[in-house]
């Protein structure tokens, strides 16, 4: 007579364990195949490889000074390049020139009327404190309110970013992912540039990077509210484009002033050439 098998206590845990496991792909899979996952994922994704890049440059200091000169010219051009051949083009695409034209200047006027405010009073300690510049730090009062305009400029550039990869995965899959890589390659140099002017802010390269960091999570907000509101979000990045390209043409202004202007009464060639390589790398990234 054939055997009754009984099952144990332990059989029982292996079955379960057993079941769990072949059911794991079909609970995961909608999961992964998410229109949250899939964005949220791409956009942590391109906010992390500039992040490690500037972690890895802040570990040495000495040389972040050495080469703040040309970061910082590098980083004019890509600010020029961003909003010439980035920002506005995709603006005038959305909406009537003479708003664009508008809109533009009224970021670059409202910029310059924050850095009048700022140098208008000695933000020393305050700003200092609000910003995370040590008191030790004795940087020129115009790199002190570049700080803040530099920390605004980049948190509304990233939330567009954030915007637009969203909005692209929720056409199709592969559209997001084209997008997240031509934007990741877009926020490598511009993320060094903006570390730069981080750090001639007054602000050690550590924090510096901490600064790029808080950045990031805009667009990874920006990411989640274009997926909550839809096109509404999409209007608002529409309304900010151009305005976020005027503040990125002002602070270009601002930085190119110092870091141009003759040494021993001759032209700063090699910063001249780190600021055509920076707008010739948006360029190729742009036409790509």
């Amino acid at each position: 007579m054939a055997r009754l098998a009984i099952p144990t206590v332990a059989g029982t845990l292996q079955r379960d364990q057993v079941l769990r496991f072949t059911n794991y792909p079909a609970l995961a899979l909608p999961v992964i195949t998410s229109v949250w996952f899939r964005t949220l994922l791409a956009v942590a994704l391109v906010c992390a490889v500039p992040l490690v890049v500037t972690i890895l440059l802040a570990r040495n200091e000495r040389l972040v000074r050495t080469m703040l000169p040309n970061l910082l010219s590098f980083g004019v051009g890509v600010l020029i390049a961003s909003a010439g051949m980035h920002l506005l083009p995709e603006a005038l695409s959305k909406s009537a020139p003479l708003v664009v034209l508008a809109t533009t200047v009224a970021g670059f006027l409202l910029f310059a009327a924050m850095e009048w405010l700022l140098e208008q009073h000695d933000h020393g300690h305050v700003h200092g404190l609000a910003m995370g510049v040590p008191h030790h730090e004795h940087a020129p009062r115009a790199g002190r309110s570049l700080l803040p305009m530099a920390f605004v400029a980049d948190v509304l550039h990233n939330f567009l970013d954030g915007v637009l990869i969203a909005a692209t995965f929720m056409l199709r899959p592969e559209l997001g992912l084209l997008t997240a890589l031509a934007i990741g390659l877009h926020e490598l140099p511009r993320e060094l540039g903006t570390f730069g002017l981080f750090v001639h802010g007054g602000l050690t390269p550590k924090r510096a990077v901490l600064f790029n960091a808080l950045t990031a999570v805009f667009a990874i907000a920006g990411a989640a509210l274009t997926l909550l509101l839809g096109t509404a979000a999409e209007q608002l990045a529409v309304a900010i484009l151009p305005f976020a390209a005027g503040s990125m043409l002002y602070i270009a202004a601002t930085v190119s002033r110092a870091v141009l202007l003759p040494v021993d009464g001759l032209v700063p060639f090699r910063r001249l050439g780190w600021l055509a390589a920076g707008s010739g790398l948006i360029a190729l990234l742009v036409v790509a």
